[in-house]
């Protein structure tokens, strides 16, 4: 069993969630993301999102979006995702961003993109795309714990045909 964390902060949720997965202990993992959720209250609403258990932005374009690589240090970006989370909620449904043009949504959204660490401008695209697992697949062994009702996806197996490749004779 792990030992009870007392709450950490960091600046970035990507440092955060690449101090938590670092770890291959999964009840050292559950225990890291619960200290930081406790030190972010954030974190957990981003995941959520990141995985489909909640909307989050939408009418966006998929994939990455362009934002100039200023090959900043880590912490030296002009924002964060926990500042600019007060701009995200606005791009939620219902938002108050529905109720304006798609381009500003999108202007919007490349803003804050464009305002944070290259590291963060990643994630953000990952948890519009609903793709975060990709980023960071160990978190699925432990999020049932923390999204209440939500299902860790089950990996499918490719089928592979046991039949030998017909040789033509000549």
């Amino acid at each position: 069993m792990a030992t009870r964390l007392p709450p950490k902060k960091f600046k970035q949720i990507d440092q955060a969630l690449d101090w938590a997965t670092e770890v291959k202990d999964i009840d050292e993992l559950r225990e890291r993301v619960r200290a930081i959720s406790t030190g972010n209250s954030v974190l957990m609403r981003f995941l959520a999102w990141g995985v489909g258990y909640e909307q989050g932005p939408h009418n966006l374009p998929e994939g990455r979006t362009p934002t100039k690589n200023e090959e900043l240090p880590v912490d030296m970006g002009d924002t964060n995702i926990t500042q600019e989370f007060r701009r995200l909620l606005t791009l939620l449904p219902g938002g108050s961003a529905d109720r304006v043009p798609q381009w500003r949504r999108e202007e919007i959204w490349m803003q804050i993109c464009q305002g944070v660490h290259q590291n963060e401008a990643k994630l953000l695209d990952s948890v519009k795309d609903q793709k975060i697992l990709d980023l960071y697949p160990s978190l699925a062994d432990v999020l049932e714990t923390f999204l209440v009702g939500w299902k860790k996806p089950e990996v499918k197996k490719k089928k592979v045909s046991k039949k030998p490749a017909s040789i033509s004779e000549e």
